[in-house]
């Protein structure tokens, strides 16, 4: 099994992603290749164009310098559009609830408003890839919350549905969790740290 390393230290966007898609190309299936990258941003949108090609690195970071190392599969590439993972985000949102109303004012007023969001995000186009619910917000997903059927829609349309453990223990409401996934803190701040946008009503 041979070994491939992609120096693209100094580089920046989309250098570092041609770079890693030129080696691909030039590698047999299960050569190991390993992409030496200095900054973050290119880092991540290395790592995303890897992920949707079936091949999500493993990254380790030391100081500035991020390795991203893995294996190189026997499928051609289902997202060859190496450029286009550039943009930080990739024109990605995110939607952050932390609440089970929107706003200060009448508590009715803000139900109405959570149950008008539900209903417009499944309009939207791009769609969200995560919608997170933490603090109050959990309660939104719950046995008996009228918007229960909103949301199970909104996750069979693709949007990622996260919901706060913490939370949901704190409510003592984990067993009663109607849909979406229960997460963490890290897993959620992983995926708000790599949205292009985040949406917080």
């Amino acid at each position: 099994m041979s070994n491939t390393s992609i120096d693209a230290r100094g580089q920046i966007c989309p250098k570092p992603l041609i770079m890693t898609k030129q080696a691909l190309t030039a590698s047999a299936p299960g050569t190991t290749l390993s992409v030496l990258i200095d900054n973050e941003t290119s880092c991540r949108n290395v790592e995303r164009f890897l992920a949707d090609n079936g091949m999500p690195p493993t990254v380790v970071q030391d100081g500035p310098l991020f390795t991203l190392s893995f294996v190189k599969n026997e499928e051609p590439l289902a997202a060859p559009d190496a450029a286009a993972y550039c943009v930080p985000g990739a024109g990605t949102y995110v939607v952050s609830l932390a609440g089970d109303t929107i706003g200060r004012g009448s508590p009715e007023l803000g139900a109405r408003l959570v149950k008008g969001l539900l209903a417009t995000i499944k309009e939207l186009s791009p769609l969200p890839t995560h919608l997170i619910l933490y603090s109050s917000g959990i309660l939104l997903a719950v046995d008996g919350s009228p918007h229960v059927e909103a949301l199970a829609e909104i996750e069979q349309m693709g949007v990622k549905l996260l919901i706060c453990g913490t939370c949901a223990d704190y409510y003592e409401k984990g067993s009663a969790i109607h849909v979406g996934t229960i997460s963490n803190m890290l897993d959620i701040l992983e995926v708000l740290t790599r949205a292009g946008k985040i949406i917080a009503p």
